[in-house]
């Protein structure tokens, strides 16, 4: 009898010290259901503001480089465009010479030396060639709205990148979160199983088994911690900078439903995709190139005058120099240029196969996209509905372990068991969530949006 009493004893001294040690505050260690992670705490004062995704967006587009390069491109095509509307206008020069030269005499007389002095100002214009510079022009201009478009599609990709690093850093920030959760609940298991241990009523390895959790615990732990950091860097690499200080991130909005269906989405798609408006501005651009190839065998029609003065010193005074002025009208009608112009108007024919291959290559692509995107999101919406009701189960499956280990009826490994069945269900959950909203921006890239 006074053995029983003495083990009751040991029994209720440890249930008080484990019910102490349960209520001790410990620091990452949070009982709430699973949620969608919610918005960070406003910044202490002194420290940098968070940063959202509009001001993450704007910033790479007034940094990244390849929205630089683009809009580069614009401008060299802006300058492509005014070389051939300068065939509208005349060329003027002005030209001065000076000549010094012999000139042989008779027989019996030795060369004689003399200078030439001529100053004029020429001008000449085409007048008509039949539309070749029209055709040009017209090229020009069709092919710098097709760099517009090719704009358009660079900032695109330099959107969605910031959004894929924008998520990717929450994602890892939120999994920092379960792990410091894991961390927090694993330390408390380690001080049960230790008080059990110290009256007797668990064995050793029950100790060890929870010391080698919380350590592995700790490294997944320090694991996420690196993977929110190499997030950072990757989010300063979309937005297009080297050196940007780590500041809080804002979450955003909560998950919403997909507006329209698929062959709506498909249909956006087609008529707003800046790739696709580039095929169709390339394909008359090259229409013009064609026509401008044809006129190759027509005649130009130009105008040339020049005005100055000139002298010789052979003939007597070289100054002053004499008036001198010409006008002239010319008609070049091409005979036979070696079939250039028809190998040229070939060239621009093949070219404009290619551009329709490509274009039709690219609606296919754009369908494509559209279809992977949407079909991802729906999967991923219900994805999202099961994985929050396996965390919540998780959730409640490891409080019910808590409480048979704490009053004696369950075993570390059934604890520990559902430590880690949580653990990956909060991350598969969060996961889910943040997987959701990249995919919602991929779904708004395919279509245009």
């Amino acid at each position: 009898m006074k053995e029983v009493g003495i083990g009751l004893m040991h029994r209720e001294i440890a249930l008080l010290a484990i019910i102490l040690l349960t209520f001790c505050p410990v620091p990452g260690l949070g009982a709430e259901s699973p949620a969608a992670p919610q918005s960070a705490a406003p910044a202490p004062p002194g420290t940098a503001p968070e940063l959202t995704l509009d001001e993450a967006v704007r910033t790479a587009l007034a940094n990244h480089p390849n929205v630089r390069a683009a809009k580069e491109r614009i401008g060299a095509q802006h300058a492509v465009l005014g070389q051939q509307i300068a065939a509208y206008y005349p060329v003027i020069s002005l030209s001065n010479l000076y000549r010094s030269s012999t000139q042989s005499g008779t027989t019996t007389t030795a060369a004689e030396a003399f200078d030439f002095f001529s100053s004029q100002a020429n001008f000449s214009m085409t007048l008509y060639n039949f539309g070749k510079r029209e055709g040009a022009v017209q090229a020009a201009r069709e092919t710098l709205e097709a760099t517009s478009y090719n704009y358009d599609t660079s900032v695109d990709a330099v959107v969605l990148g910031v959004k894929q690093a924008f998520y990717g850093y929450l994602q890892a920030a939120a999994i920092v979160k379960v792990r410091q959760e894991t961390v927090g609940s694993r330390e408390l298991l380690v001080r049960q199983a230790r008080a059990f241990y110290e009256v007797g009523t668990r064995a050793r390895i029950d100790v060890v088994r929870a010391e080698s959790n919380l350590y592995t615990a700790q490294a997944d732990l320090i694991a996420a911690q690196n993977a929110v950091k190499v997030g950072w860097v990757t989010l300063k690499n979309a937005m297009g900078l080297r050196d940007l200080p780590e500041r809080p991130v804002a979450e955003e909005a909560a998950i919403t439903a997909i507006p329209y269906t698929l062959d709506q989405a498909r249909d956006i798609a087609y008529s707003s995709r800046p790739e696709l408006k580039s095929f169709e501005a390339q394909r008359r651009a090259q229409d013009q190139s064609i026509a401008a190839a044809r006129r190759g065998h027509l005649p130009d029609l130009i105008f040339d005058a020049n005005y100055g003065r000139r002298n010789t010193s052979s003939a007597g005074n070289t100054f002053p120099l004499e008036l001198t002025w010409q006008v002239q009208l010319s008609l070049n009608i091409p005979i036979f240029d070696g079939f250039r112009t028809t190998n040229r108007v070939e060239e621009s024919l093949r070219n404009y196969y290619v551009i329709r291959a490509q274009e039709e290559q690219q609606r296919q692509q754009v369908a494509l996209d559209v279809e992977q995107s949407y079909l991802r999101l729906v999967e991923l919406q219900e994805r999202i509905k099961a994985n929050e009701a396996a965390a919540q189960a998780a959730r409640e499956n490891l409080d019910l372990a808590n409480g048979r280990y704490q009053v004696g009826v369950g075993s570390i490994i059934e604890v520990t068991d559902a430590q880690t069945l949580y653990t990956d269900a909060q991350t598969t959950y969060i996961r889910a969530i943040y997987d959701y909203r990249i995919a919602d921006a991929q779904l708004l890239r395919a279509i245009g949006r």
